[in-house]
């Protein structure tokens, strides 16, 4: 501990040299003034540390507090309003495809239950081997021959498809267009040959012994030419039992004999094969406009746009046209309308020779805008033969070529 100067005065000897009531400092009487403080003395200097005291010993923890009482459940708070929806996320890959379903149990009473899922494919097995060859089956028809280089736009060269094994009179072809048809069915794209057409295939194929009914020919547009002259084409005004309809003695049809001919009698109610050809041309007969018209449309023009409104990219045919195609379509009961043609310029001349071309200074209900009668205008009998009166003011359809 730190001692004071006071401390060390007390303890000092001299200290008790005086009395109880004596004051220090001279031998004033009792009672009288004390005398001016003495200086303060050096401080001496630090004594030795006391020894450390001994650690007290620890107290018992104390118990520990009890836990306090669970408070109440607070009240649920009320439901927040619902977000939007979110967009939809991309659809996922398709994962793979499941194993095999065992098969279903066996129903009551013995019946099969039903059937489950198809599994997946098998890999193929391997190829098998090779059967024997067949034997070789008979050739079929000649094929039309391909377009030639040049383009030229006539039968210069005839092909031959075959000959009907059914026999048809005069009466049963059903026109022209009827023997068109059958021939198609017998030989797919074929059409009734004319004679030239025949005579230019140099057709080795035996014709039946009871011969074959075909169209006349014409070289020079004004009468039959059954040759094999090239540039002939389809005639319709002579000894075909009338277009195709009359099936009886007393009218003429051509036909082709056995040896090769082409000959002519008055019976068309023999039964004949057809002769078929399938010679190449550029003309397609594309139909006939649905809706009749009187030779008033209103002009050429008219015509064309009708056609190539009912089929796109055809127009109004010419009667040389029509012939060269041969089509195979059943004319309308009421006839239909074309414009005539011609192949030496001079006239009109309605036949199918490839060098016939439109002609419009005859019988074209004046240029296809009179509707009246006493006016004449070419069209097409449901025969097949192109005729002209005087009544425009009929009501036909239009016939539409390619």
């Amino acid at each position: 501990m730190r001692l004071t100067t006071w401390t060390l005065l007390a303890l000092s000897p001299l200290a008790g040299s005086f009395g109880c009531n004596q004051t220090p400092g001279g031998g004033g009487e009792p009672g009288g003034m004390s005398g001016p403080k003495g200086d303060k003395g050096d401080p001496g200097s630090i004594g030795p540390k006391g020894d450390k005291g001994e650690p007290g010993s620890k107290g018992d923890p104390g118990a520990p507090g009890a836990a306090g009482a669970a408070g109440p459940k607070g009240d649920p708070g009320a439901v927040g309003p619902a977000g939007p929806a979110g967009s939809m996320g991309p659809m996922g890959p398709m994962g793979p495809a499941g194993a095999m379903g065992a098969p279903g149990a066996k129903g009551e009473n013995g019946t099969t239950g039903a059937t489950g899922p198809a599994g997946a494919a098998g890999a193929a097995g391997p190829a098998g081997a090779t059967g024997p060859a067949g034997s070789k089956g008979d050739p079929g028809p000649q094929g039309p021959p391909g377009p030639g280089g040049s383009g030229a736009y006539s039968e210069e060269l005839g092909t031959f498809a075959g000959f009907t094994t059914p026999t048809y009179t005069g009466a049963t072809m059903n026109g022209r267009a009827g023997a068109h048809a059958l021939c198609a069915a017998a030989f797919t794209g074929s059409h009734l040959c004319h004679a030239t057409e025949f005579l230019l295939s140099n057709s080795a194929t035996l014709p039946p012994s009871g011969g074959a009914w075909l169209d006349p020919s014409t070289t020079s547009g004004g009468s039959a030419q059954n040759s094999g002259t090239p540039g002939s084409g389809r005639y319709i005004y002579s000894y075909d039992c009338n277009d195709w309809t009359a099936g009886t003695t007393g009218v003429y049809g051509y036909w082709l004999t056995q040896a090769g001919d082409i000959v002519t009698d008055r019976d068309c109610s023999v039964a004949r094969s057809l002769a078929c050809c399938n010679t190449p041309t550029k003309v397609r007969f594309a139909g006939f406009v649905a809706t009749p018209t009187t030779g008033a449309l209103g002009g050429r023009s008219k015509m064309h746009a009708a056609c190539a409104t009912a089929f796109p990219g055809s127009h109004f045919c010419h009667a040389t046209e029509y012939l060269r195609a041969n089509s195979p379509t059943t004319v309308p009961s009421t006839g239909a309308w074309l414009d005539p043609s011609t192949s030496s310029g001079g006239g009109a001349q309605n036949t199918g020779m490839p060098s016939g071309g439109r002609y419009i200074y005859s019988y074209d209900c004046n240029d296809w805008t009179a509707g009246t009668t006493g006016v004449y205008g070419y069209w097409l009998s449901p025969a097949g033969d192109i005729t002209t009166d005087r009544d425009c003011s009929a009501s036909r359809s239009i016939a539409c070529c390619q």
